[in-house]
């Protein structure tokens, strides 16, 4: 099977690269801000819609195994091409503007880091991270799979080591600061906590390069899921348990890194900034492989103009590079909070799209009833409370 060039891990590590990078560096302070304990429970609730979610994701990706993933989804599900070719596009959007908020979590990181080098422009950092990124996005899916590997296996080994000191130190659960959520607060820290999670629908879009589909594909995304919600979970009570609750609120969109060094010293807060750093850079890159994908399939299908399958370079088009210019632009000229916010609504409207899509091929798919039905009103519900919350 000349396509199939992925293994189990390097999906999964895929997957892991674009999960995990600015919602548990960047967001992760905010919640614990905003809900203290509770977040807990955020995690464990949008986890388990991002696994009704994922089932939906892999019903459709069995049936339909292709590198255009969602797109393809889309328009096997609706008569009229407009209504999927809109809600691709939207799908787009949000998996771009989430590459850019990992941008600009990258160049806070690095001017928080190097303070005294002279890198003090968070923009200039963020749009040289996405420009080199898209050129390497370009090249072959066998080499983006083993790097992501890579780089996810060591950011992931230093965030467990993280976690592991946590519960070494551990005398008892004795949180520094707690906070009295009201139901706003709280909805809103699930739509954050599932942007945190969101990203993991890029799994599909390998279902082309590696055997036996229906079967990697749902281990992967379950695995990827399950990883990362112990992950995130693990480290708000390494954050909850060490960190004094002055030294949080001073450094709140870093807290991770002021943990580390408290529990493993200098070298501690070295390894931290550098998961970090490894954690955008497998964020933006398994972006960039969904968006890439899913923009030349459009393509492909009349949706987009024809450039965007024009091969440039390795295997990337003129298309490729227009998306790649845009990012910058967009990641340069907007706040992160806008980004981050508008994303996550965004990202709820492209899921409930999947739920409806794999109900509307459930004949193909053989989905059942049940997880989509409560799938779809969890979404539904946790995108109205998100836009009650932040909007209204």
């Amino acid at each position: 099977m000349k396509n199939a060039q992925m293994t189990l891990w390097q999906v999964v590590s895929l997957g892991i690269g674009s999960i995990v990078g600015a919602g548990i560096f960047a967001l992760l302070g905010q919640v614990l801000q905003e809900t203290g304990n509770w977040t807990y429970l955020s995690f464990i609730i949008s986890g388990c819609i991002a696994m009704l979610a994922g089932y939906a994701y892999i019903k459709l990706a069995a049936a339909f195994p292709s590198a255009g993933g969602i797109t393809d989804y889309f328009r096997h599900a609706f008569k009229h091409p407009w209504i999927g070719t809109t809600l691709s596009l939207i799908y787009v959007f949000t998996t771009l503007i989430s590459a850019g908020t990992m941008a600009k979590s990258f160049g806070i990181y690095i001017v928080g880091f190097l303070p005294h080098s002279g890198l003090t422009s968070v923009n200039v950092l963020a749009a040289s991270l996405l420009i080199l990124l898209g050129l390497f996005n370009m090249m072959k899916t066998h080499d983006v799979g083993w790097t992501e590997a890579f780089l996810v296996t060591f950011k992931i080994g230093i965030l467990a080591l993280l976690i592991l000191a946590g519960f070494y130190h551990f005398k008892g659960y004795n949180p520094s600061f707690t906070i009295q959520t009201d139901t706003g607060t709280f909805f809103r820290s699930i739509g954050l906590t599932f942007f945190a999670f969101a990203g993991f629908g890029v799994i599909t879009n390998a279902s082309a390069y590696v055997k036996n589909p229906a079967k990697t594909i749902k281990t992967a995304m379950f695995l990827t899921l399950l990883i990362v919600m112990l992950l995130y979970i693990g480290l708000a009570f390494v954050i909850m348990n060490y960190i004094p609750a002055e030294a949080f609120r001073q450094d709140i969109n870093i807290a991770v890194t002021v943990v580390a060094k408290q529990l493993l010293g200098e070298i501690g807060r070295f390894l931290i900034y550098a998961a970090a750093v490894m954690a955008f850079i497998t964020g933006i890159s398994a972006s960039y492989f969904s968006v890439f994908r899913i923009t030349r399939a459009l393509s492909e299908h009349q949706a987009l103009p024809d450039f965007y399958h024009k091969k440039l370079i390795g295997h990337g088009t003129y298309g490729n590079a227009l998306t790649v210019l845009a990012l910058t632009l967009f990641t340069v000229l907007f706040g992160f909070d806008d980004i981050v916010n508008l994303s996550s609504v965004a990202y709820l409207i492209s899921y409930m799209g999947v739920f409806t899509a794999a109900w509307v091929l459930r004949k193909r798919t053989y989905a059942h009833f049940l997880p989509l039905a409560c799938g779809f009103l969890a979404m539904t519900i946790l995108l109205l409370g998100f836009i009650w919350s932040v909007y209204l």
